[in-house]
């Protein structure tokens, strides 16, 4: 089994809000910007969680909008919380590696923190697929600290299993393999957290390729 279907939404969002953690609110931030850099009427979140994040949905216009998980405890949850304000909404609960959506679904995909879970290659050919012409992908990548293992210190059983699956991906790696499937980086950023980690924040949009013929 996954170890993400095994951890409590509690577990999950006390290890994010510990004080050498802290990135909770980081990621929350995070969405809350993309959505108004880009205000989507079509979104899918890949990991979506609980919810976090999924108050700045509210009040505004979608006309396809999907949160997927492979927990589907977290969903039940997030359905809860949202599914009266966010008529919209629509949970699927899924292993991402697995995925398989409608091509040029969306103007948006927001994925935070999933890279490091998932074969890398095979979703970024995939993506493309879903985002409409001009779409755009916004990625969280975790990069190494200093200071910590990929799993920070934790009190929680469940959150310690993540260290055998983790896999941090090269940021320079992400950019070269996301342009070869036809997403150009636009603008990222960098954002310190506790111990020496930092996020990566990408903004990648799908651009035409052509074909050159002779």
């Amino acid at each position: 089994m996954n170890p993400w279907q095994q951890i409590p939404s509690n577990e999950y969002e006390e290890h994010m809000m510990a004080p050498g953690v802290q990135q909770l609110g980081v990621l929350n931030e995070i969405f809350r910007k993309a959505l108004d850099q880009f205000n989507p009427r079509s979104l899918c979140i890949l990991g979506c969680t609980n919810g976090n994040g999924f108050e700045h949905l509210i009040d505004r216009k979608f006309d396809l909008l999907l949160g997927v998980d492979i927990n589907y405890k977290y969903l039940a949850e997030c359905r809860a919380w949202f599914a009266e304000e966010l008529k919209m909404l629509n949970l699927l609960c899924a292993d991402i590696d697995q995925l398989d959506i409608k091509n040029d679904c969306f103007e948006m995909i927001h994925a935070a923190l999933i890279f490091e879970y998932v074969d890398v290659q095979k979703l970024l050919t995939k993506i493309p697929t879903w985002l409409n012409y001009g779409g755009i992908l916004c990625v969280v990548l975790q990069t190494p600290g200093e200071l910590s293992q990929p799993v920070s210190d934790t009190e929680f059983e469940s959150i310690r299993k993540l260290s055998s699956v983790i896999k941090l991906f090269d940021v320079k790696e992400f950019v070269c393999l996301a342009e070869k499937n036809g997403m150009k980086e636009i603008y990222s950023y960098y954002i310190n957290l506790q111990k020496g980690k930092k996020f990566f924040v990408g903004y990648f949009k799908k651009i035409e390729i052509f074909k050159i013929v002779k």
